[in-house]
């Protein structure tokens, strides 16, 4: 509990901060934007090789400027928090569904699905939006670690007390030991080109909610993420809305 409370405190300060600088980083890339889609438009209909050149050059600084506004975004959100609507959640339906828009990546990656979803661990009390995110960044992420050969992709749910556990495991090359804590903070990653906020989000939606999400990985064999979350209304933190709180 004291861990919790310091990581919360500390990604509250790290809020204030990421509020100033995500107002400094915005308006400049704002900027870049605009003046990149009025170049793009510029060079819309090239007719030499040098406007190809600079048609493929804005666009591609374009790409890279949104996601650069992307990752300003998600950043903001992780150390602002999240504003938790719990209700209960067909947890089931909701694995089922996500899994389904997966499936063509995995065809694509040579990657087998196997699930294991207990009927018996069914509900869930969560935010439905959330939870899916933050599920949704545990299976890309067992993706990501299975790319280069293929793999399994295993997704399991069961009752486990008060609780609901949900366990997505991959055949990947695994995280050593001294990566592991590291997973959780904002920025690290293991894979070229990770923003580093995916596990970070994940960690954080899921505490909100009253859950919480352990790793373990073995080099050479995978990684195994498991999630738990509360069954029962009353485990639930309350949840102050913002405004008036006589609204429904």
């Amino acid at each position: 509990m004291a861990g919790l409370s310091a990581r919360k405190n500390r990604l509250m300060s790290m809020g204030v901060l990421a509020a100033g600088l995500a107002h400094e980083v915005k308006n400049p890339l704002s900027t870049i934007s605009v003046n990149l889609q009025l170049l793009e438009e510029d060079f819309a209909d090239p007719k030499t090789p040098q406007g190809e050149r600079a048609l493929r050059r804005a666009q591609l600084l374009l790409r890279e400027v949104k996601r650069l506004d992307s990752i300003v975004n998600d950043f903001l959100d992780l150390a602002r928090g999240y504003e938790i609507k719990p209700e209960s959640v067909n947890l089931e339906g909701l694995l089922t569904e996500l899994l389904s828009l997966v499936q063509a990546q995995n065809d694509r990656l040579s990657i087998q699905m196997r699930t294991s979803l207990s009927p018996e661990a069914r509900s869930v009390v969560a935010d439905p939006k959330l939870l899916r995110v933050a599920l949704m960044n545990l299976v890309v992420n067992a993706q990501q670690a299975m790319a280069d050969e293929g793999g399994e992709l295993i997704v399991e749910s069961r009752p486990r007390g008060a609780e609901i556990e949900v366990r997505i495991t991959d055949t990947g090359h695994g995280i050593p030991r001294e990566k592991l804590e590291k997973i959780w903070q904002p920025f690290f990653s293991t894979k070229e080109g990770g923003t580093g906020l995916g596990l970070p989000t994940t960690r954080r939606i899921l505490e909100e909610m009253g859950g919480d999400i352990h790793v373990f990985s073995e080099i050479g064999r995978g990684t195994r993420f498991t999630v738990r979350l509360p069954s029962l209304p009353k485990q639930l933190p309350p949840v102050v809305p913002d405004g008036d709180s006589s609204e429904s």
